[in-house]
Protein backbone atom coordinates (compact mmCIF):
# COMPACT_ATOMS: atom_id res chain seq x y z
CA UNK A 1 0.00 0.00 0.00
CA UNK A 2 1.32 3.43 -0.97
CA UNK A 3 1.77 6.26 1.37
CA UNK A 4 -1.12 8.19 -0.53
CA UNK A 5 -3.20 5.35 -0.64
CA UNK A 6 -2.81 5.65 3.48
CA UNK A 7 -3.62 8.88 3.63
CA UNK A 8 -6.90 8.39 1.49
CA UNK A 9 -7.81 5.49 4.21
CA UNK A 10 -7.69 7.88 6.83
CA UNK A 11 -9.31 10.69 5.15
CA UNK A 12 -12.47 8.28 4.54
CA UNK A 13 -11.97 6.72 8.03
CA UNK A 14 -12.75 9.80 9.72
CA UNK A 15 -15.25 10.80 7.58
CA UNK A 16 -17.32 7.67 8.33
CA UNK A 17 -16.42 8.40 11.77
CA UNK A 18 -18.48 11.49 11.36
CA UNK A 19 -15.19 13.66 11.98
CA UNK A 20 -13.62 15.87 9.60
CA UNK A 21 -11.26 18.81 10.41
CA UNK A 22 -9.73 21.40 7.83
CA UNK A 23 -7.48 23.83 8.70
CA UNK A 24 -6.14 26.50 6.66
CA UNK A 25 -3.27 29.07 7.29
CA UNK A 26 -3.41 32.23 5.46
CA UNK A 27 -1.89 35.45 6.18
CA UNK A 28 -3.29 38.47 6.74
CA UNK A 29 -0.40 41.36 6.54
CA UNK A 30 1.42 40.49 9.51
CA UNK A 31 -0.93 38.07 11.33
CA UNK A 32 -0.76 33.91 10.69
CA UNK A 33 -4.74 33.22 10.85
CA UNK A 34 -5.02 29.34 11.31
CA UNK A 35 -9.42 29.09 10.09
CA UNK A 36 -10.69 26.06 11.48
CA UNK A 37 -13.69 23.92 10.29
CA UNK A 38 -15.40 20.87 11.38
CA UNK A 39 -15.35 18.91 14.32
CA UNK A 40 -12.44 19.26 17.02
CA UNK A 41 -12.51 15.98 18.59
CA UNK A 42 -10.21 13.55 20.00
CA UNK A 43 -9.28 12.22 16.37
CA UNK A 44 -8.75 15.25 15.14
CA UNK A 45 -7.53 17.65 17.98
CA UNK A 46 -3.90 16.39 17.39
CA UNK A 47 -4.36 18.21 13.66
CA UNK A 48 -5.02 20.96 15.73
CA UNK A 49 -2.40 21.09 18.05
CA UNK A 50 0.29 20.25 14.88
CA UNK A 51 -1.56 23.53 12.95
CA UNK A 52 -0.62 25.83 15.82
CA UNK A 53 2.88 24.44 16.94
CA UNK A 54 3.75 25.14 13.12
CA UNK A 55 2.36 28.44 12.87
CA UNK A 56 4.38 29.17 16.12
CA UNK A 57 7.88 27.58 14.78
CA UNK A 58 7.24 29.80 11.75
CA UNK A 59 9.99 31.75 11.14
CA UNK A 60 8.69 34.29 8.43
CA UNK A 61 7.41 37.72 9.02
CA UNK A 62 4.09 36.55 8.75
CA UNK A 63 3.41 35.74 12.47
CA UNK A 64 5.43 38.34 13.62
CA UNK A 65 2.50 39.78 15.78
CA UNK A 66 0.81 36.30 16.76
CA UNK A 67 -1.72 33.82 15.26
CA UNK A 68 -5.57 34.27 15.35
CA UNK A 69 -7.17 30.63 15.41
CA UNK A 70 -10.50 31.05 13.83
CA UNK A 71 -13.20 28.85 14.70
CA UNK A 72 -16.13 30.58 13.76
CA UNK A 73 -16.01 27.31 11.64
CA UNK A 74 -15.91 24.78 13.81
CA UNK A 75 -19.32 22.83 15.04
CA UNK A 76 -18.30 20.79 18.07
CA UNK A 77 -15.63 21.28 20.46
CA UNK A 78 -15.33 18.49 22.72
CA UNK A 79 -12.57 18.55 25.65
CA UNK A 80 -9.45 17.48 23.63
CA UNK A 81 -9.96 20.24 21.64
CA UNK A 82 -10.58 23.11 24.74
CA UNK A 83 -7.26 20.51 25.91
CA UNK A 84 -5.10 22.19 22.95
CA UNK A 85 -6.54 25.43 22.97
CA UNK A 86 -5.83 25.59 26.79
CA UNK A 87 -1.91 25.25 26.22
CA UNK A 88 -2.11 28.24 24.51
CA UNK A 89 -2.43 30.18 27.67
CA UNK A 90 0.72 29.17 28.63
CA UNK A 91 3.74 31.32 27.18
CA UNK A 92 5.45 29.63 24.58
CA UNK A 93 9.40 29.99 23.78
CA UNK A 94 8.59 32.23 20.40
CA UNK A 95 6.71 34.65 22.30
CA UNK A 96 3.89 34.80 20.46
CA UNK A 97 0.27 35.48 21.41
CA UNK A 98 -2.01 33.72 19.99
CA UNK A 99 -6.13 34.51 19.83
CA UNK A 100 -8.78 32.87 19.78
CA UNK A 101 -11.97 33.74 17.12
CA UNK A 102 -15.19 32.62 18.21
CA UNK A 103 -18.89 33.88 17.98
CA UNK A 104 -21.05 31.21 18.33
CA UNK A 105 -22.35 28.81 21.32
CA UNK A 106 -20.64 25.54 20.12
CA UNK A 107 -17.61 26.76 20.66
CA UNK A 108 -17.78 29.55 23.41
CA UNK A 109 -19.95 27.53 25.63
CA UNK A 110 -17.40 24.94 26.09
CA UNK A 111 -15.07 27.86 26.66
CA UNK A 112 -17.32 29.65 29.13
CA UNK A 113 -18.24 26.74 31.18
CA UNK A 114 -13.88 25.68 31.39
CA UNK A 115 -13.00 29.19 32.01
CA UNK A 116 -10.65 29.03 28.92
CA UNK A 117 -12.60 32.23 28.08
CA UNK A 118 -10.69 33.97 31.32
CA UNK A 119 -7.60 32.61 30.25
CA UNK A 120 -7.10 33.03 26.16
CA UNK A 121 -7.78 36.39 24.57
CA UNK A 122 -11.61 35.76 22.56
CA UNK A 123 -12.48 37.73 19.87
CA UNK A 124 -15.82 37.61 17.53
CA UNK A 125 -14.29 38.54 14.33
CA UNK A 126 -10.88 37.66 12.64
CA UNK A 127 -10.55 41.78 12.33
CA UNK A 128 -10.97 42.21 15.95
CA UNK A 129 -8.55 39.36 16.55
CA UNK A 130 -5.61 40.99 14.37
CA UNK A 131 -6.40 44.55 15.85
CA UNK A 132 -5.91 42.94 19.35
CA UNK A 133 -2.81 41.84 18.34
CA UNK A 134 -1.34 44.12 16.50
CA UNK A 135 -2.15 46.56 19.36
CA UNK A 136 -0.98 44.14 22.53
CA UNK A 137 2.17 43.73 20.34
CA UNK A 138 3.29 47.57 19.65
CA UNK A 139 2.57 48.61 23.68
CA UNK A 140 5.11 45.71 24.31
CA UNK A 141 7.23 46.98 21.96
Amino acid sequence: MTDKSAEQKDERDLRTAGTLLSIESTALDDVTVLRVSGEVDVLTAPQLRAAIDDALAGNDDRSARGIAVDLQAVTFLASSGLSVLGAEARPNPQDRRIVIVANHSAVLRPMQLTGLVDLLTVCPTVAEACAELRTARSETA
